[in-house]
């Protein structure tokens, strides 16, 4: 029995997940960090009490305060491009291990392994296409993915 077929893959990915969440870590704390420092520079520059409630009424205050938001959302488009790449990722991936079945000469246990694998991630990438499409319809449905309008320039006596 080759189980090395399967181990050696599962072990690839192990570690390509380990080092992305070891990197995604850092990448967020290092934003985190960096805009409580400026959040902090900012409230450390409005001097008295009239300043911060005049700060906080103006629309740079109400940004101010959706910038604290501690989750990392992103907007729709994002959200929907990221599952379209990784969905043709994953296809392509069960696509490509179809080929590699079908070119190479195995045992009939490293076979069935690879067909498996090969299924289950080309399935798991069309759906997440499929899903994608979804997405897409009903945020187009829901007006999510309205054209953004260009922001009208300042005037010169604004403050942001």
């Amino acid at each position: 029995m080759q189980s090395e077929i399967i181990i050696v893959p599962a072990a690839f990915f192990l570690v390509g997940f380990i080092v992305y969440t070891i990197v995604e870590g850092f990448r967020r704390r290092s934003q985190t960090k960096t805009v409580t420092e400026f959040h902090g520079r900012l409230l450390d520059r409005i001097g008295s009490a009239k300043e911060f409630g005049d700060f906080f009424a103006s629309d740079a205050g109400r940004r101010f305060m959706d910038s604290l938001s501690t989750t990392e959302t992103g907007s729709p488009q994002l959200r929907i491009l990221k599952s379209l790449q990784l969905g043709f990722v994953l296809l392509a991936l069960g696509i490509g291990l179809f080929i590699l079945t079908d070119q190479r000469t195995f045992s009939i246990e490293a076979s069935d392994g690879l067909v498996v694998t090969a299924t289950v991630t080309a399935a798991v990438g069309a759906g997440l296409l499929v899903s994608t499409l979804m997405t897409y319809l009903l945020s187009w449905q829901m007006g999510l993915l309205a054209k953004r309008t260009s922001t009208p320039p300042r005037e010169s006596g604004e403050t942001a």
